[in-house]
């Protein structure tokens, strides 16, 4: 690393701890050649980059200039060190995967479980939101690949893979009044809270005009509990009269068929539920990021959905 990258974290560190010998311990130096790097750096530029005061060090006008740029340098450094790993081969690398929360769970988790115990090197991070979160980090590269529901306003600059899932379903507790209906239908469901993720855009459209309501996509939101961690909404859904939406017709394999019920809606039976895989259109696929997306279509196909 050079003697200027090394100064750029050495402002970061002290920028966050506010305290030289806090951070020259967090950077493996010593107090005076973390004092020494600083005051060089001060020399370079002529004016003062940090002071002292009551409650520790604290950056001045100038050293939070230094430090902005800090954090854009030292991150465009360590995307471009990332691409490269990914680039190299499956056996390094990390990849960005983001996903909303069905999807993760289902689908993403089972293929990346397959292709850790084949490349156990291979280091990924998974976020979990909506696409309307997503998109922007995709554009600047931030997530490698984003797999999840239908996406709303594409950038002309994303390559999409479109496949189609089973008709949602209702999952509740196994003894819950609605399994005692000969037949569901979405009206039946509407007096029972309905604990779901955030829901995307195009899927509220659909739901207002099936209830003929006036209300936006917001205001139909807030009819809906919203919990985005599966492991929450299943065990609400256990316990109370709370029901929850899946875009599977099949039982998540921590879930039993002795605890819970999967209802299928009538008047739902002839929606398949549209999702995506999306990448960048003028970036190369690496090969982990490809190894990654062979793996999530084989779980989509052994989930008989249709690509």
């Amino acid at each position: 690393m050079t003697e200027s990258l090394r100064q750029l974290r050495h402002v970061l560190a002290l920028c966050e701890h506010r305290n030289y010998r806090r951070a020259a311990e967090s950077l493996g130096l010593t107090q005076s050649a973390l004092s020494v790097s600083i005051r060089r750096l001060e020399d370079d530029y002529g004016v003062a980059l940090f002071e002292r005061g009551q409650s520790g060090v604290h950056a001045t006008e100038f050293g939070e200039i230094i430090a902005r740029t800090a954090r854009t340098t030292l991150g465009n450094i360590d995307q471009a060190r990332r691409e490269v790993e990914l680039l190299s081969n499956l056996n390094s690398g990390r990849v960005v995967i983001g996903s909303d929360p069905w999807m993760a769970d289902r689908i993403v988790a089972p293929a990346l479980a397959r292709l850790l115990r084949k490349y156990p090197k291979l280091r990924f991070r998974l976020r979990t939101h909506g696409w309307d979160e997503l998109q922007e980090d995709l554009l600047a590269r931030n997530v490698d690949v984003y797999v999840g529901s239908r996406l709303e306003n594409v950038h002309s600059g994303i390559h999409t893979q479109s496949f189609a899932l089973s008709s949602p379903v209702i999952i509740c507790r196994r003894d819950h009044p609605l399994t005692r209906l000969p037949a569901l239908y979405i009206e039946d469901v509407l007096p029972y809270p309905l604990l779901v993720p955030k829901l995307p855009g195009w899927y509220l459209d659909w739901l207002g005009e099936q209830y003929s309501t006036t209300r936006s996509s917001e205001e139909l939101h807030d009819l809906f509990l919203r919990a985005d961690d599966l492991t929450v909404i299943r065990r609400i859904v256990k316990e109370t009269d709370a029901v929850t939406a899946s875009l599977f017709n099949t039982f998540p394999p921590d879930l039993s068929s002795a605890d819970f019920s999967m209802l299928h809606i009538a008047d739902l039976s002839h929606i398949a539920s549209p999702g995506v895989i999306a990448t960048l259109s003028d970036r190369p696929i690496p090969g982990a990021l490809q190894g990654f997306i062979d793996e999530v279509l084989l779980e989509i196909q052994s989930l008989g959905a249709m690509t």
